[in-house]
């Protein structure tokens, strides 16, 4: 309670910088079972007002549920190509487990989703040297969609924590996104969603950027 006290003000006093980009992201889901599910992803994102390409991430991720209770685990990896400057870029590899709760009400669905993560990259003093970071994540979720329709809207909130090497955990980002859906077909769908993230451990400027958003997904392919 005390952090949080602490945070909100530096937030709203401190100078925004904002920029502004773009996602292209592509997605494939397969039920294996009952139980089991094979999740792949591919996100393109442009910064600096849409004009330059900052990073290729590619997702590849398994995840057992337990429908009964609302349960679901999961485990998998990523692998991110970062444009870091002056035409380099660097390789980033990102392994996490994570274990989601979702509530489902009427029309509505509630969910959270706790993820731990471990990032290693090559780009440390601009030679390659392989470091690895530590990152816990904290989601929340809402869903609605109304019975019979195609559309599906969400909201979600997720506050990004560094664990450092003092063992010390440091909140750094906070992501808010909204998010609409629609099923094109019984296997296709297409979202559009806007995306704000923003720094929250800030000294002077807070940096942020608005992301907008456009997705495709095929399920059992």
């Amino acid at each position: 309670m005390t952090t949080c006290c602490v945070l909100i003000p530096n937030v709203a006093t401190a100078q925004n910088t904002t920029d502004f980009g773009a996602i292209i992201r592509l997605e494939g889901v397969e039920e294996l079972d009952d139980n089991w599910s094979l999740a792949a992803k591919e996100d393109l994102r442009f910064d600096n007002d849409f004009s330059q390409f900052s990073r290729s991430k590619f997702s590849l991720g398994f995840d057992y549920k337990l429908p009964r209770y609302g349960l679901k685990f999961g485990i998998g990896g990523e692998y991110i190509i970062k444009y870091t400057g002056k035409h380099i870029y660097r390789n980033r590899y990102r392994y996490f487990v994570n274990a989601s709760y979702k509530y489902e009400y009427r029309n509505w669905e509630f969910g959270y989703r706790t993820r731990f993560l471990i990032m290693q990259n090559d780009e440390e003093a601009g030679y390659y040297n392989n470091a690895f970071y530590y990152y816990w994540r904290n989601r929340l979720q809402v869903t609605y969609q109304r019975r019979f329709s195609r559309f599906k809207y969400s909201l979600s909130g997720e506050l990004y924590s560094e664990i450092n090497k003092d063992r010390q955990l440091q909140l750094d980002n906070l992501m808010f996104e909204g998010d609409v859906e629609y099923r094109l077909t019984r296997r296709q769908y297409l979202s559009a969603f806007i995306r704000d993230y923003r720094d929250i451990y800030i000294e002077s400027d807070q940096i942020r950027t608005i992301y907008f958003g456009i997705g495709w997904k095929l399920k059992h392919f």
